[in-house]
């Protein structure tokens, strides 16, 4: 409720100042004169507010918010016919969708541009009520869009609009863990649903686009408890054909699972309809063939197109961020009753707002200077993790580089709450290996530390600054916000405008005993993993450690502090460990990202291939071309020729060919940027380098 009355305020606002940047202090008047006389909130509510300040903070991120379509290439550009024609159809499940973004504080120009990606995706599929015998009734896409920059939001938009022209089966591919089909399922259940998916049948409880009017809106196959396997094993003589509601499975990339939903659709018997829409949630990840032969695929990629195959009319799209593997799929595939999973008809770009906190905020492209976002470490501090080490590699002490970065979280936290964010999500990201037993003593030193700051601040946070700072932490707390970091970068000062250090103090306390430490790996699942919904009402401070599963898909709530220290085999690999890109409101000022040198470099070669195939793309657009036609090339970093970084897996390359292109660097200055370790080869090089000038000289000389 309180939600729909911020939204109704700011939509007021809007009107009365013509969407224009005002003063806050006029905001703040004219939103309480709302609130009171409009929406009758007393100002002794409790709520008063927090509601106050969501209003005026949503005007102002609002303004000003550059939203931009999406770019479209398709195989047939008359395949949108059958959706162009039907300008009637009323959108229920998506006018819901609308209406619930616009209460969780989405614009309404972003909403449109939303509604614009859903409909041009939506028009390229097959049409769910068309003839089953059409050549039209199976289509293959791809949307493409940035890390962290709001897929999710866009296949929830898809699936609802998809559903008010008529489709009856979604399933919807939510990764390879449970902890991302979890989370993906709490999306689907406040996004489409209605309703907590493990309420159904019982008290249900209702929620997102189902808590205005207590309905859920559609038959989940799948809950936040069980995927479908155990759902089926629980509920073994379940049939959705008398209901009118849509099907829908949220379902790990699993072979023995996806086998099973294979197994138990069966269109017109157990469930109504005969169209499916597939959605394949990180498309890059599991589902392309990977073995060599095309009629005997690799396990996932056969059950994905079984599914696809088992249906008379069906749609499949792949949504990803690092597309590098599903190009690569042999785009002439012959076969026709089961081809791959190339995205054959259409394949859209997103492009995000100018609000999401991405490459060029962090690794600019036409800047030699770092951003202040970057906090560089050193390979040589004392008790840095190294980058290589084996199973039982156990930290016993934290580098000094970690706890400043554990200084600067509990600095952020401060800041926020001060500015009347106390009840949003915050967390730190610690990503320094991917072995689970090293993670544990990560975690285990991350805590003690903690628990000496808890201790200090708990005991002198009340004494005058001169006193607080003697303690050694304290001074460097103190040192990091009023001077800079150890790298000599001056962060906060931009800050200091807004809250002094007395200010900082008294927040202190507070804010570090609501920390909290959670792994998120495979050994910690289920009930073990971190729940940001368990801390709805005042908001988590967790820092969380992790490897592989914090590098695909998983979103950490309130991302403001990230601490990275690994290396990948390949871009897409890489691309899918920036958690730290996405949508930061009111904070992405406060956003800092420790990196070594060397992932530095390799993010910048990655981010330069991402941005020069999304300019192919737009080419391709201008020039009519189709999916299958354009070969896309993908720029290898020159560092792929000294280490093992490639563009993606070696088995999802088969079909991919080495153009090699050469540069001339006449007239260039270059200077060598790194020295080896080694002294004996920095001294075999010098002489290599002598001994080219002096063959130079000679050369002049007999000439």
């Amino acid at each position: 409720m309180d939600n729909a009355i911020i939204a109704k305020v700011e939509d007021i606002l809007h009107t009365i100042f013509e969407k224009k940047p005002v003063s806050r202090q006029e905001l703040v008047s004219q939103a309480e004169i709302l609130l009171t006389i409009v929406m009758r909130i007393d100002k002794a509510d409790s709520a008063f507010e927090r509601m106050l300040n969501e209003v005026v903070d949503r005007y102002q991120r609002n303004v000003g918010i550059k939203s931009f379509e999406p770019n479209v290439i398709v195989d047939d550009p008359s395949s949108d016919l059958w959706f162009t024609s039907q300008n009637n159809v009323p959108i229920p499940y998506f006018e819901r969708y609308r209406a619930y973004l616009r209460e969780e504080g989405w614009e309404s120009d972003a909403i449109a541009k939303l509604k614009l990606s859903c409909e041009k995706t939506l028009s390229r599929c097959a049409d769910p009520k068309g003839n089953e015998e059409s050549l039209e009734s199976k289509k293959r896409g791809m949307v493409m869009g940035d890390v962290q920059a709001g897929k999710t939001a866009n296949y929830l938009g898809l699936i609802n609009m998809a559903c008010d022209y008529g489709y009856r089966v979604v399933v919807l591919l939510a990764g390879l863990t449970n902890s991302l089909r979890k989370q993906t399922q709490n999306r689907v259940d406040f996004g489409f649903i209605g309703a907590y998916s493990n309420t159904i049948g019982g008290l249900t409880e209702y929620i997102g686009v189902g808590d205005a009017e207590c309905q859920h809106y559609a038959v989940p196959m799948t809950n936040t408890d069980w995927d479908f396997k155990k759902f089926i094993q629980k509920n073994s003589n379940y049939k959705a054909t008398d209901l009118n509601k849509p099907v829908i499975l949220v379902v790990k990339k699993n072979a023995a699972i996806l086998k099973s939903v294979y197994e138990w659709l069966q269109p017109g018997e157990n469930i109504s309809g005969d169209s499916i829409l597939i959605i394949d949630d990180e498309a890059d990840n599991a589902s392309p063939n990977t073995k060599k032969t095309d009629y005997d695929p690799s396990a996932v990629n056969r059950r994905i197109r079984d599914i696809y195959n088992k249906f008379p009319i069906a749609s499949y799209i792949g949504f990803t961020a690092t597309p590098f593997a599903n190009i690569f799929i042999n785009p002439y595939d012959t076969s026709e009753d089961d081809q791959d999973l190339f995205p054959h008809d259409f394949i859209i770009q997103l492009n995000a707002p100018s609000t999401y906190f991405g490459s060029e905020r962090v690794f600019p492209s036409d800047n030699d200077d770092l951003p202040a976002v970057i906090r560089i470490l050193s390979t040589e501090e004392l008790n840095f993790v190294p980058v290589r080490h084996k199973k039982d590699y156990i930290v016993t002490k934290l580098p000094e580089s970690l706890k400043e970065a554990i200084l600067t979280f509990l600095l952020n936290n401060v800041i926020r709450t001060l500015r009347k964010d106390g009840h949003k999500h915050r967390s730190m990201m610690v990503n320094v290996t991917a072995l689970n037993d090293p993670q544990e003593s990560v975690s285990d030193a991350i805590k003690a530390y903690i628990g000496i700051l808890h201790d200090i601040i708990e005991q002198d946070a009340y004494k005058a600054e001169v006193e607080f700072i003697k303690n050694a932490e304290m001074n460097k707390l103190h040192s990091l916000y009023l001077l800079g970091d150890a790298s000599g970068i001056d962060f906060y000062a931009p800050i200091r405008d807004e809250f002094s250090w007395v200010d900082i103090q008294k927040g202190l306390y507070q804010e570090i005993r609501m920390f909290e430490i959670a792994i998120i790996n495979n050994r910690y699942s289920g009930d073990l993993r971190f729940d940001y919904t368990a801390h709805a009402e005042k908001g988590a401070r967790v820092i969380v450690i992790g490897g592989f599963v914090l590098s695909r898909g998983l979103t950490l709530e309130g991302l403001c502090v990230s601490y990275y220290s690994r290396n990948a085999s390949a871009y897409d690999t890489l691309l899918q460990m920036c958690r730290w890109f996405g949508y930061r409101p009111r904070y992405d000022d406060l956003c800092r990202v420790y990196l070594s040198q060397a992932s530095i470099g390799y993010f910048h070669s990655v981010l330069d291939a991402i941005r020069d195939m999304k300019e192919q793309f737009r080419e391709m657009e201008l020039q009519g071309k189709k999916p299958r036609n354009f070969g896309l090339m993908v720029k290898e970093s020159p560092t792929a020729l000294k280490t093992s970084l490639l563009v993606t897996a070696r088995n999802k390359m088969r079909r991919t060919q080495v153009l090699e292109r050469y540069v001339n660097y006449g007239g260039v200055y270059s200077d060598t940027s790194k020295l080896f370790k080694s002294a004996q080869k920095n001294k075999r090089n010098l002489e290599l380098v002598n001994d080219f000038i002096l063959s130079q000289n000679k050369k002049r000389v007999s000439v």
